[in-house]
Protein backbone atom coordinates (compact mmCIF):
# COMPACT_ATOMS: atom_id res chain seq x y z
CA UNK A 1 0.00 0.00 0.00
CA UNK A 2 0.93 3.53 -0.62
CA UNK A 3 1.54 5.74 2.35
CA UNK A 4 -0.88 8.91 1.97
CA UNK A 5 -4.31 9.31 3.23
CA UNK A 6 -6.39 8.90 0.04
CA UNK A 7 -8.16 11.21 -1.59
CA UNK A 8 -12.12 11.47 -1.32
CA UNK A 9 -14.20 11.02 -4.97
CA UNK A 10 -17.36 10.36 -6.00
CA UNK A 11 -16.79 8.11 -9.09
CA UNK A 12 -12.88 6.95 -10.85
CA UNK A 13 -11.21 9.88 -11.93
CA UNK A 14 -10.25 10.07 -15.24
CA UNK A 15 -6.83 11.62 -14.44
CA UNK A 16 -4.55 12.13 -11.80
CA UNK A 17 -5.32 14.58 -9.26
CA UNK A 18 -1.45 14.85 -8.41
CA UNK A 19 0.56 14.09 -11.56
CA UNK A 20 -2.06 14.40 -14.42
CA UNK A 21 -1.75 11.04 -15.86
CA UNK A 22 -4.38 8.97 -16.73
CA UNK A 23 -2.89 6.27 -14.86
CA UNK A 24 -5.59 5.40 -12.26
CA UNK A 25 -6.42 2.39 -11.83
CA UNK A 26 -8.78 0.10 -9.78
CA UNK A 27 -7.10 -1.49 -6.74
CA UNK A 28 -7.85 -5.53 -6.83
CA UNK A 29 -8.09 -7.19 -2.87
CA UNK A 30 -7.73 -10.58 -2.02
CA UNK A 31 -5.56 -13.13 -2.45
CA UNK A 32 -3.48 -12.53 -6.20
CA UNK A 33 -3.83 -14.67 -8.97
CA UNK A 34 -1.21 -15.04 -11.56
CA UNK A 35 -3.25 -13.41 -13.59
CA UNK A 36 -3.47 -10.58 -11.55
CA UNK A 37 0.26 -10.30 -11.32
CA UNK A 38 0.47 -9.95 -14.62
CA UNK A 39 -2.68 -7.64 -14.66
CA UNK A 40 -0.63 -5.29 -12.25
CA UNK A 41 2.75 -5.97 -13.98
CA UNK A 42 1.02 -4.34 -17.14
CA UNK A 43 0.03 -1.75 -15.24
CA UNK A 44 -3.93 -2.05 -15.38
CA UNK A 45 -4.76 -3.14 -11.35
CA UNK A 46 -3.06 -2.10 -8.07
CA UNK A 47 -2.44 -5.33 -5.70
CA UNK A 48 -4.24 -4.56 -1.95
CA UNK A 49 -3.84 -7.46 -0.14
CA UNK A 50 -6.39 -9.26 1.56
CA UNK A 51 -7.42 -6.81 4.68
CA UNK A 52 -10.33 -5.04 3.25
CA UNK A 53 -12.46 -2.23 5.96
CA UNK A 54 -14.45 0.80 4.79
CA UNK A 55 -11.10 2.95 4.46
CA UNK A 56 -10.05 0.66 1.99
CA UNK A 57 -9.10 3.00 -1.56
CA UNK A 58 -10.72 1.72 -4.82
CA UNK A 59 -8.37 3.38 -7.02
CA UNK A 60 -4.43 4.48 -7.24
CA UNK A 61 -2.38 6.12 -10.22
CA UNK A 62 0.25 3.33 -10.52
CA UNK A 63 2.42 6.64 -11.51
CA UNK A 64 3.02 8.26 -8.83
CA UNK A 65 1.01 6.17 -5.89
CA UNK A 66 -2.04 8.03 -4.88
CA UNK A 67 -4.61 6.41 -3.44
CA UNK A 68 -8.44 7.06 -4.02
CA UNK A 69 -11.47 6.67 -2.30
CA UNK A 70 -14.97 6.43 -3.21
CA UNK A 71 -17.55 8.49 -1.35
CA UNK A 72 -21.05 8.91 -1.49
Amino acid sequence: HYKMKPIKVTRKPRKCQKCGKTTVVKILYGEPTPEAGEWESAGKVVLGGCIINEKSPDWACTNCKVEYIKVK
